[in-house]
């Protein structure tokens, strides 16, 4: 089947049954995705589905073949969102960074100016207290600043 992910085409030889989150992982070597519950609560395998959030973990990749795939790798290092973690020293523990950062990025393309509620309610799935980290709201206003193509 068909994938494009991160803006490359990709042909891929797996059961369309199969999760997206083993396909990134196993077949094409997309390390950031990480699997810790399998259930989609976690946060750790988001990525974004036609600018969606989704729980690679849930979707089976038969489902997904010719949609917009993008991975926390398909995201620039000096991206708005990105850069406003590092000017706010977001703590990170490791497993949810990635998630947060596209969950973020999802948010803002659809809301310019978040509210510190929004901001809190789009991450509130995360299965971490990170969301609620003050730094992390400032951060997404910071990047809220800056127009961008998600």
């Amino acid at each position: 089947m068909k994938l494009k992910i991160n803006g490359k085409y990709y042909e891929v030889d797996a059961d369309p049954e199969e999760s997206l989150l083993h396909v990134l992982r196993d077949y094409l070597n997309l390390l950031s995705l990480i699997q810790l519950c399998g259930k989609g609560e976690c946060g750790a395998c988001i990525v974004l589905i036609n600018n969606k959030v989704h729980n690679a973990c849930q979707v089976k990749v038969g489902n997904v073949s010719g949609d917009r795939i993008r991975t926390i790798e398909g995201i620039p290092d000096n991206h708005p969102v990105k850069n406003a973690w590092k000017s706010e020293n977001v703590p990170e523990c490791g497993y949810c960074k990635s998630g947060q950062i596209m969950r973020a990025i999802a948010l803002l393309s659809r809301m310019l100016n978040p509210s510190p509620e929004d901001i809190k309610e789009a991450l509130n799935t995360d299965g971490c207290n990170c969301g609620e980290n003050i730094r992390v709201i400032r951060a997404i206003n910071m990047a809220s600043k800056y127009s961008y193509d998600s």
